[in-house]
């Protein structure tokens, strides 16, 4: 069940990342970061109230800790390399997420054990997304490795990328540590601290920020939404599967980018998009017989 509720949630999220990038130029990435979950926070507490408030181990608290600190960080800082080139040209190096998470995932507290066919069904679903990154035919295999040493935007993006793939074990050690087991209400407590924590810096160094909000409000709520959404079906499927193996299929939210742009914008795909697709496609079918 997990694996379907994470890729519902790649959807809602690629739909995000669309909003992000036409918001990313009119405000500043911490604006962002913290409006994002200022507008998404009150669908999740109406949620989390039908949960109910759990009760807590001592792990929960370095779990929310952990999350809430790199996650914040890895916002900022990716929401920067996106102010500073295309969104095309740094967005793919997401896909390196998943081999962080998984091997950190190995190890203690959470000592997981994927199968072998669900480790190659990630690995798969990697090389897909490595196809779907190259550009095109002409630019050579190696064209996605060569990305990282362009510019300031591509490193950047790779330290989002790092500390993003952690956020997710500390997501799980939260998780674990509520009884009865409770994502949502997780999930809330990470986003009130982020947003306690945020105020203060934006007061201090963005004077103009709730003018920024004004101008944007509408794509902050449409943006707000798909987060909540996306959020809540994500914290759901970490809360149910091993998380390097929940890592690599909300890692689709870039095939899911792609679709949208031939649904809606009627984008030709290229012959490499259409291999990834089917290699990804492929991937996550090994991962479902696997787990």
């Amino acid at each position: 069940m997990w694996l379907y509720i994470a890729l519902i949630a790649s959807v809602f999220g690629a739909v995000s990342v669309v909003v992000d990038k036409k918001l990313v130029h009119g405000v500043s990435a911490t604006v962002l970061t913290w409006c994002t979950l200022v507008f998404a926070t009150p669908i999740i507490l109406l949620y989390s109230l039908k949960e109910g408030v759990p009760s807590v181990g001592p792990l929960f608290f370095i779990g929310i800790g952990g999350s809430v600190a790199l996650y914040t960080i890895s916002r900022v800082i990716g929401f920067k390399a996106m102010r500073l080139t295309e969104l095309s040209a740094i967005y793919p190096l997401i896909s390196l997420g998943p081999l962080f998470t998984l091997f950190v995932a190995m190890l203690p507290p959470l000592s997981e054990k994927p199968s072998l066919l669900a480790m190659v069904g990630v690995l798969i679903t990697l090389v897909g997304t490595y196809v779907l990154n190259i550009g095109s035919i002409g630019e050579g295999f190696l064209q996605p490795i060569r990305v990282l040493v362009r510019n300031r935007a591509s490193y950047l993006m790779i330290i989002s990328v790092v500390l993003e793939s952690v956020v997710i074990i500390f997501d799980k050690v939260a998780i674990t540590n509520t009884t009865p087991r409770s994502t949502t209400f997780t999930l809330l407590t990470e986003n009130l601290i982020v947003i306690a924590a945020l105020l203060p810096i934006l007061i201090v160094r963005n004077k103009g920020f709730l003018e920024q909000i004004s101008i944007n409000r509408r794509l902050f709520l449409i943006l707000g939404l798909l987060n909540a959404i996306a959020t809540i079906l994500a914290f759901s499927a970490v809360g149910g599967g091993d998380v390097g193996l929940v890592a690599t299929v909300l890692k689709m939210q870039l095939l899911m980018v792609l679709l949208i742009s031939f649904f809606v914008f009627k984008d030709k795909p290229k012959l490499e998009t259409v291999i990834g697709s089917v290699v990804m496609i492929m991937g996550v079918v090994l991962i479902k017989i696997g787990s």
